[in-house]
C-alpha cells in the first residue's frame, strides 16, 4: 500500500498545468459530446412529425424521448463505468460512437413505436459508455484547480449538440421528412470513431490520495457506501435529479411547444430554439467552470452557492417565457434561464471528484447519472407528456404550456437540496481545515 500523500505531494499535483495531449484529447472528448447529444436530441424536434407519422400521444413521445432512452442509458452506465474504471476508456468511447451512430441511422427505418423505441434504447447504450469514460479520463488529465473548467469545456459540448441537433434535424424534415434526418445525422459517427481511435491517448491512471491504484477497486455497493456517507453529495445528487425532471421535460418537448403555440416550422423552431438552448447553455457551461475554479480557491462551499443561485434565476425566467405571447420574448428569457441553469455542470462533477477518490471516478459518475439520468430525464418528458394528455381539455397548445408550468415547480425542489448541499460542504469545511483534495 502506498503511503497517503504528503500535504505539498497534494498541492504539487494540484498544481501541474495540464499537457497539450490532454486539451487535444478533451478537444476528440468534447466533440464525442457533441456528436452524442446530436443523437440525442433529435427526436425532440421531430416529435410532432413522428407522432402524426406513426399516430402517437404525448404520452408514448415521452417514453421514446424520456423513459425508455434514459433508463437504458443510465443502467448501461452502471457496468460500462466499473469496465472503465479498469480497462482501456480510448477503445470503449470508440466502440461506443459506432453504436449509438448505427442505431441512431436505424430510428429511420422504424415503422412502429415499439421499432423506433428499439433504436433509441440501442443509441442510449451506446451513448451511456462515453460520459462515465470521459470523466475518468479528464480526472486524470487535469488536476483539481482545472477540472470544472474542463468538465465546463466537455459539457458545453452538448450544448452545440443540442444546437445542432434541433437546427439541422428541423432542417431536414421540412427539406425530406423526420427519417432521412435520422439517416444523416447518424452517419458522422463512422468519421468521429476514426478521429478518437487515432487521436485520442489513454492517460496514465493519476494516483493524487496515496491509493494503491494496484489493489482491487472498490465495489460498486462499497463506492455506492462512501457517496451515502456524505450528505454534501447526497444533496448534491437529489438536487440535480430534481432539476434533470424539469429539464428533460423542458428539452422534450419546448420545440412542441413553439410549433403549437406560435404556429412555427420545425425549420424554423430548430434554428431559434437550437440558437437559445444551445448557446444558453453553452455560456452557462463555460461561465460554470470558470467561475467554479475561481470560487474553489477561496472555499468549495462557494462553488456549490453559486448553482444554487443560477438555478433560483432560472425559475422565473422559464416561467415568465412559458407565459409569452410572442416567440421573440419567450427565446430571450428561455436564453436567460439557460444561462442560469446551466452554470452548474462544471462545479458538480468537480465536486463529485474531488470528494471521492480517482480509482472511483467512473463508477462515481455513473452513479450520479443513473440517478439524474435514469430518474430526472426519464421521469420529466413522461410526467410532461401524461399531464398534457390529462389537461387535453385545454387544447394542444394550453395543456402542454400548464404541463411545462408545472416542472417549474419542480425546480424549487431543486433549489432546496442545493441549498443543502451547500450547507453541509461549508459545515464540513469550518471543522476540517484540510483541504477538500
Amino acid at each position: 500500500m502506498q503511503k497517503p500523500l504528503s500535504d505539498e505531494d497534494k498541492a504539487r499535483l494540484d498544481a501541474a498545468p495540464p499537457s497539450a495531449t490532454a486539451w487535444v484529447s478533451l478537444v476528440i472528448l468534447a466533440l464525442a459530446y457533441v456528436l452524442s447529444y446530436i443523437d440525442r436530441k433529435l427526436p425532440f424536434i421531430l416529435a410532432d412529425a413522428i407522432k402524426a407519422d406513426l399516430g402517437l400521444s404525448d404520452t408514448q413521445v415521452g417514453l421514446l424521448t424520456g423513459a425508455m432512452f434514459a433508463i437504458v442509458y443510465s443502467t448501461v452506465a452502471l457496468p460500462m463505468a466499473r469496465l472503465s474504471d479498469r480497462s482501456s476508456r480510448k477503445l470503449l468511447i470508440t466502440g461506443a460512437i459506432l453504436v449509438w451512430s448505427a442505431m441512431t441511422a436505424a430510428g429511420g427505418l422504424a415503422k412502429t413505436f415499439w421499432q423506433l423505441a428499439l433504436s433509441r434504447m440501442g443509441v442510449a447504450a451506446g451513448e451511456s459508455v462515453c460520459t462515465p469514460a470521459a470523466h475518468s479520463m479528464i480526472g486524470d488529465y487535469f488536476a483539481p484547480r482545472y477540472r470544472a473548467r474542463a468538465m465546463g469545456i466537455y459539457v458545453a459540448g452538448a450544448h452545440i449538440g443540442a444546437l445542432l441537433g434541433l437546427a439541422l434535424g428541423g432542417w431536414i424534415n421540412e427539406w425530406a421528412d423526420w427519417r432521412m434526418a435520422m439517416f444523416l445525422l447518424g452517419a458522422p459517427g463512422l468519421v468521429l470513431a476514426l478521429i478518437a481511435l487515432i487521436g485520442l491517448r489513454e492517460p496514465p491512471r493519476m494516483n493524487r490520495e496515496g491509493v494503491d491504484l494496484a489493489e482491487p477497486r472498490p465495489s460498486f455497493w462499497a463506492v455506492l457506501g462512501q457517496i451515502m456517507r456524505q450528505p454534501v453529495l447526497v444533496h448534491l445528487i437529489l438536487a440535480s435529479t430534481m432539476a434533470g425532471v424539469a429539464g428533460g421535460g423542458f428539452q422534450a418537448f419546448l420545440p412542441s411547444h413553439m410549433i403549437r403555440t406560435f404556429g412555427m416550422g420545425t425549420a424554423q423552431v430548430g434554428l431559434l430554439l437550437g440558437i437559445t438552448w444551445g448557446l444558453g447553455g453553452l455560456t452557462g457551461a463555460l461561465l460554470g467552470g470558470l467561475a467554479g475554479d475561481w470560487l474553489r480557491r477561496r472555499a468549495h462551499w462557494m462553488v456549490l452557492a453559486f448553482i444554487t443561485v443560477g438555478e433560483i434565476v432560472s425559475i422565473p425566467c422559464f416561467v415568465a417565457a412559458l407565459l409569452m405571447g410572442h416567440y421573440g420574448a419567450f427565446l430571450v428569457l428561455a436564453f436567460v434561464g439557460q444561462v442560469a441553469a446551466g452554470v452548474n455542470s462544471g462545479p458538480i462533477y468537480a465536486t463529485l471528484q474531488a470528494l471521492m477518490k480517482s480509482n472511483v471516478h467512473a463508477t462515481t459518475t455513473a452513479i450520479y447519472l443513473f440517478c439524474v439520468s435514469g430518474l430526472g430525464l426519464a421521469l420529466g418528458p413522461l410526467i410532461t407528456g401524461m399531464l398534457s394528455d390529462s389537461l387535453a381539455r385545454l387544447g394542444p397548445a394550453g395543456s402542454l404550456q400548464m404541463a411545462l408550468l408545472i416542472l417549474c415547480g419542480i425546480k424549487l425542489w431543486a433549489v432546496g437540496h442545493y441549498s443543502l448541499s451547500t450547507l453541509s460542504l461549508r459545515r464540513r469545511e469550518a471543522g476540517v481545515r484540510a483541504p477538500v483534495v
